[in-house]
C-alpha cells in the first residue's frame, strides 16, 4: 500500500470558486498570495487570472445594493411569496461551461472489476491548521473532522472534543442548534414520512413534538478516548441502534428494548447504511475482521464471515454498503462483496495500482476507484456480473472524489484538497458522463461528512431532478441568523430557488418526503422556538410542519458532537455516532414525538 498522497498541484479550471451568494457590503477581499512553491516536487500554484479566476469570467454585479448586515439579502419584487422570494437577479449566478481541457477524455469501460486490484486508500488530511469560520452569535464552527474513513480520524475527534468544550451551545454534525424559548406555529399539513433506509412510511405526526424517551450511552475508558457506533436503522415499529459492543432494537412508542444482539468490537468498525428485506450488516471483532448480517425485525443473526486476511491483521478505514441483495466491504488493503441472502462471494480485490476507495449503496452499487492518487474514477458496477463496471467516469486531474451523495442519480462531491473548503464541486453523473456541476465556492454551504464511508453525507439532499444545499448560517449585527436552502437542477446545475425562513432563523435540510417535499429543521434560538418545516420542491415555499414543545431542550445534551437528526414514522430522533470518554451525559438516542 502506497503512502498517503502528497498535496495536488495547480487546481484545474473545473474547480474554480464561483460567487454563490452576493458578497456583503464593503471593499472586496484580497485573496492571500500563493505559497512560494508547490512542495513535494509539485510546481508552484499559478496566480488566477483577472475576472472569475481559473479561466472563468467574473460574475456580473448585482443590480441593487444588498441590505446592510445581510449577505444573503436580495431585492424582492412585490407580491412574492414571503418564504420563497425570487430575487431580480439569481442569488447564485449560473456557472459558465468548463473551458476546453478541464476534463480528461473519457476512456472506454475498464476491464472486469475483480481484476483491477482493489483496496481503499486513506483520504487527504483535513485542514486543521486553518482558522475555523465564525458561526451564529460569534461562536466558532469546529474544524472539519476528516473525510469519510480518512486517516487522522482519531486526531480529528480529539480536536472536535476541544471544539465542543468551547462551543457548548452548539450541536454540530447535522448543523443543529438546540435551545428552547418562545412560541410555536400553527399546525401544518401532514405529508407522509420517509425512513432513512429509503422505505417510505405513512404515519401521522404530532404538530407539537414532545420529549418521549432517551437511551444513555455506555461509558468509554480514558485509554480508548472514543468509540464509534454508526449504525441506525428503522422498521415499521423499531428503531435499531448500534451501540458499543452490541446492537439494540427499541420500540418506537415506548422506548422499551425489543432485542439485543452482541457484537463486540474495538469500537471503530463500519456499518452499512442501507438495508435489504430487513437485513442489515456491520463489521465487528477485535480488528474489525468479521462481518455480521442480521434481521432487524427479530434480532436474529443470519450469518457471519471472517474477512480475508488484511495486511497487519487490521481492517483499517473500512466502509460498507448494501445495494439490493449485495453487501460490499472495503478497507485499506482489500475489498470483498457477498450475496446478502446467501453469503456467496461475488467479487474480491486487493492492493494494486487502481483500487477501491469507497463504496456507496442504495439504488445502485457505486464504487470510487483510486489509481495511484493521480486519477479518481466513479463506477456503477453490476453485482450479478462479478462486479464489472457498467460505466466509469474519471474526475478531472488534480481532483479527488470526496463523497458519494446519491447513487440514483449518481451525485458526487469533488475536492482538490486545497484546504480552503470541504469540497469544491457537486457533480451529477449520467451513464458515464458529467450531466451537470455546481461550484460550491468557499464556506458558503453546510455539508457534513461523517466517518462511516463515502456515503456518510449530511445536510445535503438529492431527488431525481434536484440537488438541495443548505447555506451556512451567518449572524448579522442585529443578532439575527441568516440561512436558507438552495435548489439546483440536476439536468444543468442551474439554481431553481432559494428558500429563506421569514423569521430569519437557521435552517437545515433533513429528509425528503415521498411526495417530494423537503423536510427541514429550523433550529431554535433564544426567542423563537425550534420547529420542523416543509419546503415545496417546485417553488421553495416554506410551511410549518411541527414545533418542539417547551422544555424539549432540557433533554438534549448540547455539548455532544456527531449527533445526527433523523425523521421516521412521526418521530424525530437525535442519534449519536461517536461516544466520547468523559462525557457522562451522552445519549445513544433521544426521541421526540
Amino acid at each position: 500500500m502506497s503512502q498517503p498522497p502528497p498535496p495536488p498541484g495547480n487546481p484545474p479550471e473545473f474547480g474554480k470558486s464561483e460567487a454563490a451568494v452576493p458578497p456583503p457590503p464593503g471593499p472586496p477581499q484580497t485573496p492571500p498570495p500563493p505559497p512560494p512553491g508547490g512542495g513535494y516536487g509539485y510546481p508552484a500554484p499559478q496566480t488566477p487570472p483577472a475576472g472569475g479566476g481559473y479561466g472563468y469570467p467574473a460574475p456580473p454585479a448585482p443590480p441593487g445594493q444588498p441590505v446592510a448586515d445581510n449577505p444573503y439579502a436580495q431585492p424582492v419584487p412585490a407580491a412574492q411569496n414571503p418564504y420563497a422570494q425570487a430575487p431580480t437577479q439569481p442569488a447564485f449566478p449560473s456557472p459558465q461551461p468548463p473551458p476546453p481541457g478541464a476534463f480528461p477524455a473519457q476512456q472506454p469501460p475498464p476491464p472486469p472489476y475483480p481484476g483491477q486490484g482493489q483496496g481503499q486508500q486513506p483520504y487527504g488530511q483535513p485542514p486543521y491548521g486553518q482558522v475555523p469560520p465564525q458561526g451564529p452569535y460569534g461562536y466558532q464552527q469546529p474544524p472539519y473532522q476528516g473525510g469519510p474513513g480518512g486517516p487522522g480520524r482519531s486526531q480529528g475527534k480529539l480536536i472536535a472534543i476541544i471544539a465542543g468544550a468551547v462551543a457548548v451551545l452548539l450541536v454540530i454534525a447535522g448543523g443543529v442548534y438546540l435551545a428552547t424559548k418562545g412560541g410555536g406555529d400553527d399546525p401544518g399539513p401532514k405529508p407522509t414520512a420517509q425512513s432513512s433506509s429509503g422505505s417510505p412510511t405513512k404515519a401521522p405526526h404530532a404538530t407539537e413534538l414532545t420529549y418521549a424517551w432517551s437511551k444513555p450511552a455506555d461509558k468509554v475508558a480514558e485509554k480508548d478516548n472514543l468509540k464509534n457506533a454508526y449504525g441506525i436503522w428503522f422498521t415499521d415499529k423499531y428503531v435499531v441502534k448500534e451501540q458499543i459492543g452490541k446492537v439494540v432494537a427499541y420500540d418506537e412508542a415506548t422506548g422499551n428494548p425489543a432485542w439485543t444482539l452482541a457484537a463486540p468490537s474495538r469500537g471503530d468498525c463500519a456499518a452499512a447504511r442501507d438495508t435489504y428485506q430487513n437485513l442489515a450488516a456491520i463489521q465487528y471483532g477485535a480488528t474489525c475482521n468479521q462481518i455480521m448480517v442480521f434481521d432487524l425485525t427479530t434480532g436474529t443473526m443470519k450469518w457471519t464471515a471472517n474477512l480475508p486476511a488484511a495486511a497487519g491483521g487490521d481492517f483499517d478505514y473500512s466502509q460498507m454498503a448494501i445495494s439490493g441483495d449485495t453487501v460490499g466491504v472495503d478497507w485499506l488493503s482489500g475489498s470483498i462483496a457477498y450475496r446478502l441472502s446467501t453469503q456467496k462471494v461475488l467479487w474480491q480485490g486487493g492492493n494494486g495500482n487502481c483500487e477501491d476507495d469507497g463504496y456507496a449503496g442504495g439504488a445502485q452499487f457505486v464504487v470510487v476507484v483510486n489509481c495511484d492518487y493521480k486519477t479518481y474514477k466513479v463506477q456503477v458496477v453490476d453485482p450479478d456480473n462479478s462486479g464489472k463496471a457498467k460505466w466509469s467516469w474519471s474526475a478531472p486531474s488534480g481532483f479527488e472524489v470526496k463523497a458519494v451523495v446519491s447513487t440514483d442519480p449518481v451525485v458526487v462531491l469533488l475536492d482538490t484538497d486545497s484546504g480552503t473548503a470541504l469540497a469544491t464541486d457537486v457533480v451529477v453523473l449520467d451513464n458515464g458522463r458529467m450531466q451537470s456541476r455546481i461550484s460550491l465556492g468557499t464556506d458558503k454551504y453546510d455539508i457534513e461528512l461523517g466517518d462511516n464511508g463515502v456515503e456518510d453525507v449530511h445536510d445535503m439532499l438529492v431527488s431525481k431532478d434536484t440537488v438541495y444545499l443548505t447555506l451556512r448560517s451567518q449572524g448579522d449585527s442585529k443578532g439575527q441568523v441568516l440561512s436558507g436552502i438552495v435548489a439546483f437542477n440536476t439536468a444543468d446545475g442551474k439554481q431553481k430557488w432559494v428558500a429563506k425562513p421569514a423569521d430569519k432563523q437557521a435552517v437545515v435540510s433533513l429528509d425528503l418526503m415521498p411526495d417530494g417535499q423537503v423536510l427541514a429543521l429550523e433550529p431554535p434560538d433564544y426567542e423563537v422556538q425550534g420547529k420542523l418545516i416543509t419546503v415545496d420542491p417546485a417553488t421553495g415555499a416554506i410551511k410549518p410542519y411541527a414545533t418542539f414543545a417547551e422544555g424539549s431542550g432540557d433533554h438534549m445534551d448540547l455539548a455532544d458532537l456527531e449527533n445526527y437528526p433523523y425523521w421516521h414514522n412521526g418521530h424525530f430522533y437525535l442519534a449519536s455516532h461517536t461516544i466520547y470518554e468523559g462525557n457522562d451525559d451522552e445519549m445513544y438516542l433521544v426521541d421526540f414525538h
